[in-house]
């Protein structure tokens, strides 16, 4: 597995996805607190710059130190509103699986910014890293997660029951994939 332009900048007609680096962490961190982004991940927000600021220093490598994971992640910004609206990412596992993951901020739902940064990712991943098939997992309580999943032609290829359990209750998982319809 070879990272292939792992500092390229991805760009939409409205946006701008950059390779996140350390110095992203104080720009992200005030809108990584807000609480409905954790409602339906087993995740809490950073507790200082400087833990963000380390979590982001590790994915600058852009791969795991084994080499058996690359890392893609970006930070989503969007030049009408002169800022960052929320980040995307990737992980290609070595076994061939690949699997994304969005947030785009509260103040920025439902104006499509989601859509349209993860089909960049999307298609850089099936461009320059030719994967056949993105995965991503979504609590089966987040319709607008799955919905948006759906929109990006993802189809539901399964559920996992009890996936996992935070903030008191218990979390069910639906996998969902997209398949490239490209020949080899």
């Amino acid at each position: 597995m070879q990272l292939v332009q792992p500092e390229c900048v991805l760009s939409t007609r409205r946006l701008i996805l950059q390779p996140i680096l350390p110095l992203h962490a104080s720009t992200l961190f005030a809108d990584l607190q807000v609480p409905e982004l954790y409602r339906f991940i087993p995740h809490n927000p950073p507790e200082s710059k400087e833990v963000l600021e380390d979590k982001y220093t590790r994915w600058a490598k852009r791969q795991s130190a084994d080499g058996t994971e690359i890392w893609l992640n970006y930070a989503v910004y969007c030049p009408s509103y002169s800022t960052y609206i929320g980040t995307v990412q990737a992980t290609l596992y070595d076994s061939g699986k690949t699997y994304i993951a969005y947030e785009i901020f509260p103040r920025y739902w439902r104006q499509g910014f989601a859509q349209e940064s993860c089909m960049a990712l999307i298609t850089h991943l099936l461009t320059g890293y030719k994967v056949s098939t993105v995965s991503a997992l979504v609590d089966t309580r987040n319709e607008a997660s799955w919905k948006l999943l759906e929109s990006l032609s993802f189809q539901r290829s399964g559920v996992i029951e009890n996936a996992d359990e935070f903030k008191g209750e218990v979390s069910n998982e639906y996998i969902y994939e997209f398949h490239s319809t490209r020949q080899s």
